[in-house]
């Protein structure tokens, strides 16, 4: 017996709907991939620049930067000099001392005292500073490879 047109059409039709409602039995449920976890990149320490005096060494108005002992620190692109008073009223000023000291605006710790600062070198070159309040006496110099 044949079916009228209709009913194999609304055969069909139930059919396809039936089929785009089921899972596949065959395969399992897909499986939705866990995320991998950023492992976050440890910071590396800062570098640290004493202001005004090393401890138990030398004058009372200079930077002396705790690795190498002289006024140059040393450090790699992306990471951060840390000035730390050790005695006295200072700043860190980037800028340079031809004739006269002139900042340069790229970081100044303002005149303070018993205080640390930070800043962090996003690209390579040497960056020269100063104390406002000593000027020439008193000068340091960061190289970024």
């Amino acid at each position: 017996m044949a079916f009228p047109r209709a009913a194999r059409l609304a055969f069909a039709i139930a059919a396809a709907a039936a089929a785009i409602a089921c899972d596949d039995t065959m395969t399992g449920p897909v499986a939705t991939p866990t995320p991998s976890a950023l492992t976050p990149t440890p910071s590396p320490a800062p570098h640290v620049v004493y202001v005004g005096q090393a401890p138990g060494v030398g004058p009372a108005n200079v930077f002396a930067d705790a690795a190498s002992g002289t006024s140059t620190t040393m450090i790699h692109v992306g990471e951060t000099v840390q000035w730390t008073w050790v005695s006295g009223t200072h700043s860190t000023t980037s800028g340079s001392c031809p004739l006269g000291c002139v900042a340069n605006g790229l970081w100044n710790s303002g005149v303070t005292s018993n205080t640390i600062f930070q800043h962090t070198f996003p690209t390579a070159g040497t960056f020269t500073y100063f104390c406002l309040v000593h000027g020439t006496m008193m000068q340091g110099t960061v190289i970024v490879q």
